[in-house]
């Protein structure tokens, strides 16, 4: 069985500035992202999870690096076949950022 992928409201505003900025950046890179994400999709609802846990250690949280300046925060429910996308941040902004999605 397929996990199903739910998004978070913060998962949606978060993804939709990372493509304001990477546009800025070039369409190339826009692109990629997209593709990438798409990508990483089809793996999560087949065999989840990739990716490193955080380093927090919280239990079902993974972070996965999308592309360089990208990376997802997603959380898996195994009971309800569910996966969870938290939030997609800059991978330059400080780590203390992944640590508040501690719930």
């Amino acid at each position: 069985m397929k996990y199903a992928i739910t998004w978070t409201p913060e998962a949606l505003s978060t993804f939709e500035e990372r493509i304001k900025y990477l546009k800025y950046i070039g369409q190339k890179k826009k692109t990629n992202f997209k593709k990438r994400v798409n990508e990483y999709f089809e793996i999560f609802e087949e065999k989840p999870p990739i990716g490193n846990t955080i380093p927090c250690k919280l239990k079902g949280v993974f972070i996965c690096l999308i592309i360089k300046q990208v990376s997802i925060i997603y959380r898996i429910n195994i009971p309800s076949k569910e996966i969870q996308l938290i939030s997609f941040i800059d991978n330059r902004q400080n780590s203390g950022y992944i640590r508040k999605h501690k719930s």
